[in-house]
């Protein structure tokens, strides 16, 4: 697994708020201050920089944590984020960082912090006056932070920081993850619209490369009406993290028709003929989902020197 370490400096708590939600969206991460940063970071893959914007004092501790560990820093995939009312200073700080590591950071976004007067040193607040002051600006409260656009910036640093270095051949991960799935037959099947969720552990059968899920219905059915993104997951007991195996599908999911061709052959294909079905006294309904993308972890793939966790997007 890949493991980021989060450092953040800030004064009123948006760059904390911010460090948290990218630590809890991203995992395998620790968060810290700047104080309190490791000097060893031979555990972390990636290291992520959070601070707000104070004028000449924009990330001083963290700037002068990165120049004393530099030789380390520069090998790591670098993730920097800056939290303030503008990103006018932004581009100017990912130049001093630049400076620094003698190397571009990997990703960068700005979030919007917020100002709020009652909350600043009597330093702060003046020093904000003199500054208003001489742009001719009214000193008043501004910036709108929003978790959901934190969440945004979490996901684009997913997508950099969680790609494996070490990525198994698409084709020999395929077969692994048929592997898994055609060894199991229960699954757990999330569904939802708007505030309305359902995890529903149901038997599929894998069948020509999609799932398919005979049900008498229920409440999954709210969601698949209404959203046809589904989330499937099947995974072994646990048993120690060196033995961690599990396997997450994002697809969509398609109501087939009762009775059509399609029906019928996934039931036959369990020895299920039609003049069984008839005979029920209730119908049975079947889904069918189609899978867009496997996120698979299985310690395994260690062995045989691969990230443990590898993703495949059909």
């Amino acid at each position: 697994m890949l493991n980021t370490l989060i450092i953040y400096e800030g004064r009123y708590g948006t760059s904390k708020k911010t460090a948290e939600i990218v630590a809890y969206i991203l995992g395998n991460t620790k968060l810290c201050t700047v104080e309190k940063a490791p000097k060893n970071l031979e555990y972390y893959q990636n290291i992520i920089f959070v601070f707000g914007f104070y004028a000449y004092d924009t990330a001083k501790m963290i700037k002068s944590y990165v120049d004393v560990l530099k030789e380390q820093i520069s090998i790591k995939k670098i993730g920097i984020i800056g939290v303030g009312i503008s990103n006018f200073d932004f581009p100017k700080q990912l130049m001093d960082f630049a400076t620094l590591l003698k190397r571009t950071e990997d990703i960068s976004e700005f979030v919007e912090g917020e100002l709020r007067l009652n909350k600043l040193s009597q330093e702060d607040y003046n020093s904000i006056k003199m500054f208003s002051e001489k742009l001719g600006m009214p000193v008043k409260e501004c910036g709108n932070f929003k978790t959901e656009n934190v969440i945004a910036v979490a996901e684009k640093f997913m997508k950099i920081m969680k790609t494996p270095s070490l990525k198994m051949p698409n084709n020999l991960l395929a077969k692994e993850i048929e592997k898994f799935i055609i060894n199991h037959n229960t699954c757990a099947l999330a569904t939802g619209i708007g505030t309305f969720v359902r995890c529903t552990p149901i038997e599929y059968q894998y069948y020509k490369g999609n799932f398919y899920i005979i049900t008498e219905g229920g409440m999954k059915f709210k969601g698949i009406l209404q959203n046809k993104t589904v989330s499937m997951s099947i995974a072994d007991n646990y048993k120690s993290m060196k033995d961690l195996k599990g396997l997450q599908i994002s697809g969509l999911a398609i109501i087939v028709p009762s009775f059509s061709e399609e029906y019928f052959e996934v039931f036959k294909s369990k020895g299920i003929e039609l003049s069984a079905l008839e005979k029920l006294p209730i119908e049975l309904y079947l889904i069918k989902v189609i899978p867009q993308k496997f996120e698979f972890l299985n310690a395994d793939f260690k062995k045989n020197n691969f990230n443990s966790k590898q993703v495949l997007t059909c």
